[in-house]
């Protein structure tokens, strides 16, 4: 693939955003102006802080406390087990030239293998 066609579609991704932009601000603009609308969601915003603080008072008993903590540790242990997980099937990907993983039961699994733009470390925005 040459760059051409790499920049075209970079070019059609920011015009289709900027039109996605502005056809958002013109939906929300069109409902920000109906008043019954607007107070419906005042209403709701009230339910929703008492809702909020009876939460937080559950939350914050000591077992729901310590469930979060363990939670939260779980979350970051299956993050990073992503992570590796990803890498090690884009290296088996490189070796083997296939999107199939065969595990030791001989159950096929499938997985694909993308890419993105990032902004390096020291890249200005």
């Amino acid at each position: 693939m040459d760059s051409t066609a790499i920049q075209k579609r970079i070019e059609l991704l920011e015009q289709a955003e900027s039109e996605y932009r502005i056809k958002k601000e013109m939906l929300q603009d069109g409902l920000r102006s109906d008043e019954e609308l607007m107070a419906l969601e005042d209403d709701a915003k009230e339910v929703k802080k008492k809702a909020t603080a009876h939460k937080q008072a559950l939350l914050n008993e000591p077992e729901n406390r310590k469930l979060q903590a363990d939670m939260k540790d779980l979350a970051q242990d299956i993050k990073d087990t992503k992570q590796l997980l990803g890498d090690e099937l884009v290296a088996y990907f490189m070796e083997n030239k296939t999107l199939e993983y065969i595990d030791p039961s001989g159950q096929k699994k499938r997985f694909q293998v993308s890419a993105k733009f990032v902004r390096g470390k020291n890249e200005e925005q």
